[in-house]
């Protein structure tokens, strides 16, 4: 093997070892407001952040940062989970989505974000079980 491609080789796994090492971060946080009238994420990655506050994303990118499903009642057949309408605020170190009516109590909502998300992490790559697509991060909470 030439030795460029030995450099490239440990270049590209220095790359993926700095792009994908998890270890340091904390896991976001998905939780209803202290007195639930939004939810509020927490423990975003600070490059992230920092893009959100600067205003390197324009408003529309910033809306579909955040989605939140109300779940069905248990006596509604269709089972099908309605998006709720609301709007994405940036706090100093947080994302808060603010619906459009108030959360229902007893309800159930699922929130997704693909604040956070990677394909795959260091170990996964070492023993190439990379996904092909990015999972979102994802909590049902409940009112």
């Amino acid at each position: 093997m030439s030795i460029t491609k030995t450099y490239s080789i440990l270049f590209l796994a220095r790359c993926c070892f700095c792009a994908c090492n998890a270890t340091k971060n904390k896991p976001l946080e998905i939780d209803f407001s202290q007195d639930s009238l939004s939810i509020v994420i927490r423990n975003i990655d600070p490059a992230g952040m920092n893009k959100i506050r600067n205003g390197e994303l324009n408003d529309s990118l910033v809306q579909e940062l955040v989605t939140v499903l109300e779940a069905p009642l248990e006596t509604d057949t269709s089972g099908i989970q309605l998006p709720v309408q609301g709007k994405v605020l940036a706090g100093s170190d947080s994302l808060i989505f603010k619906p459009a009516e108030p959360f229902q109590r007893g309800r159930k909502y699922m929130v997704l974000t693909y604040m956070n998300s990677r394909f795959a992490d260091l170990q996964s790559i070492i023993k190439s079980r990379t996904k092909f697509n990015m999972a979102p991060n994802q909590k049902v909470l409940w009112r």
